[in-house]
């Protein structure tokens, strides 16, 4: 009987951990649609949010490849994954992942935020080799990934923001610090035009990115230009899926925290 408990709860740890196949119900999961240039659809990608446990998520960009994903892999990662809390009113980003392909070779990097310590953690797995740490940077202030960012502005994390705000932001660094300037721009039919911009130390910028988003801060559509082939363009789906704040089971922060 004991090896038997043993096994049931192996078998639970197993099927409990995030990167083992199995997959908490999503509280919402947002479909888009991937075009670049004159192919209309060229992937499915989706846009999920988990709860893990009590104040636990992994929030989760995944693509759905069609036959010539292979032209977007240079932009998109096919997985952008981030375990995090929510803590003091915000997302708390806890690990940061992307699984890419370069040159064929699968690699995974995971940025491992260690708050008690105080620093911020690189660490790399390409193919069959161990993962490994590559650097380590102090974590001094709020370091946001892409989709704890993302959260945190619909959760109301950064307080009322509206047309001609501006919010800068610190995102994760190549270990040199980048920021991420946010632009609002005016309310459109499209949505709410939004303009980012990634900012290197060397006051070097990647970009602009551009986004449409409705009132939930959802984007609908998004876009950026790629020279060799045009725009490469992202349009939600099914806007049926979108869950409000207190839908996601948040607790409503109250003041502004950045």
């Amino acid at each position: 009987m004991a090896r038997i408990l043993a096994l049931i709860w192996a078998a639970f740890l197993l099927l409990a951990y995030p990167g083992s196949g199995w997959a908490a119900p999503a509280l919402e999961d947002l479909p888009y649609r991937i075009s670049l240039g004159p192919w209309t659809e060229m992937a499915r990608v989706n846009l999920t949010l988990r709860e893990l446990g009590p104040g636990r998520y992994l929030a989760e960009f995944s693509d759905g490849a069609k036959g010539v994903w292979g032209l977007l892999s240079r932009w998109l990662p096919e997985r952008y994954q981030t375990e995090m809390v929510f803590r003091d009113g915000r997302f708390q980003p806890l690990v940061y992942r992307e699984k890419i392909r370069i040159s064929g070779r699968r690699v995974v990097k995971e940025y491992r935020f260690d708050y008690e310590k105080g620093r911020l953690e690189y660490w790399r797995q390409t193919e069959d080799q161990k993962i490994s740490k590559r650097w380590q940077v102090p974590l001094k202030e709020p370091v946001y990934d892409p989709l704890s960012l993302f959260y945190n502005i619909r959760a109301g994390a950064f307080g009322p923001l509206g047309a001609g705000d501006t919010l800068r932001v610190q995102t994760i660094p190549t270990p040199d610090p980048e920021a991420m300037v946010i632009q609002l721009g005016p309310e459109t039919a499209q949505g709410r035009k939004v303009t980012l911009t990634i900012r290197e130390k060397s006051g070097k910028e990647r970009g602009p990115y551009f986004i449409y988003a409705g009132p939930d801060w959802v984007p609908r559509t998004a876009w950026f230009r790629v020279l060799q082939f045009g725009k490469l363009t992202g349009h939600l789906l099914d806007s049926a899926e979108i869950l409000k704040p207190d839908e996601l089971r948040l607790p409503k922060p109250n003041n502004r925290q950045q």
